[in-house]
């Protein structure tokens, strides 16, 4: 069965800046020469052509004060279906003009401003809700990217969907589960699931484990899939790898094949969804997409 993969990033580095990427930069991770390297559409599909239909690009720090210059460099180079969600801050005075500016990208569905330990102060600032709203109206989703233990960011999160209706919400990495299922953290955050999971307009993404716990286990993963399954309905879960970034961890092609087998424990309607029909119909994607 076939994938699309909603949560990846390319790192062009001879074309983009990339500071995070950066040893002198944060974050200051000590295997972050792991993935300082230039990553392009032909290494995504390195053992999985028959795996892979297509993915969604997350802003990979690319240019910031200029996001649609990586649009523009992905739409030139990338030949699969793909959709992209672009930067945008939140806060800043240019955002409007920025939207109007990426809109006008074929693939760009969404947007994302890392929120991360900022996640209430900014979802509460005046111009971060401006700038949602308007969003809502050129019909591009938010990636969210929080930390879903925080009470605070969490009702914060929830205002934002009761004042702007219309804005849909793809939370990164299943709100960043913590790495262990036995501690109160992990209670918290599964109580935070089901009050988001109760919104409409609201979806999750399953991934990035390796950036809580660099040597997460396969029955973990079990354990918080089954988690996330049981607190929040199906339609709203995708599948995704966070790539390169889960090379961290183990390569892609593994990270896809562990997956796979993951999916034989559940059925397979639930399969089919999480790693394909659900992140079609969330992101957009139409048959002329897949046409030979």
């Amino acid at each position: 069965m076939k994938w699309i993969d909603p949560h990846i990033h390319l790192f062009a580095l001879a074309h983009g800046h990339y500071a995070w990427l950066k040893p002198e930069n944060p974050p200051f991770w000590s295997d972050k020469a792991v993935i300082n390297q230039t990553t392009l559409e032909p290494h995504l599909y390195e053992g999985n052509r028959n795996l892979l239909a297509g993915f969604v690009h997350i802003e990979a720090g690319f240019d910031n004060h200029h996001p649609w210059r990586e649009v523009q460099f992905l739409e030139q180079y990338c030949k699969g279906p793909f959709r992209s969600v672009a930067n945008i801050h939140l806060t800043a005075n240019s955002a409007q003009a920025d939207i109007n500016r990426l809109v006008r990208f074929h693939s760009v569905v969404g947007l994302r401003h890392i929120l991360d330990d900022g996640a209430q102060t900014i979802l509460r600032s005046p111009k971060a809700l401006h700038t949602l709203k308007y969003m809502a109206q050129h019909q591009l989703s938010f990636d969210a990217q929080l930390d879903l233990t925080d009470t605070a960011s969490v009702s914060a999160l929830v205002k934002v969907l009761e004042q702007v209706p219309h804005l849909t919400v793809m939370v990164n990495h299943v709100g960043i589960a913590p790495s262990s299922r036995a501690n109160l953290a992990y209670k918290h955050w599964q109580h935070h699931l089901r009050e988001l999971g109760q919104h409409n307009k609201l979806a999750f993404k399953f991934s990035g484990m390796e950036m809580q716990e660099r040597q997460w286990s396969w029955q973990y993963a079990h354990g918080v899939l089954c988690d996330v399954i049981e607190s929040v309905p199906l339609s709203k879960l995708m599948l995704a790898s966070n790539f390169p970034l889960c090379n961290l961890r183990m390569p892609y092609s593994e990270l896809l094949r562990g997956y796979d087998r993951l999916l034989k424990r559940f059925d397979r309607q639930t399969a089919e969804q999480l790693r394909y029909s659900n992140a079609y119909r969330w992101y957009k994607f139409t048959p002329q997409d897949f046409e030979e």
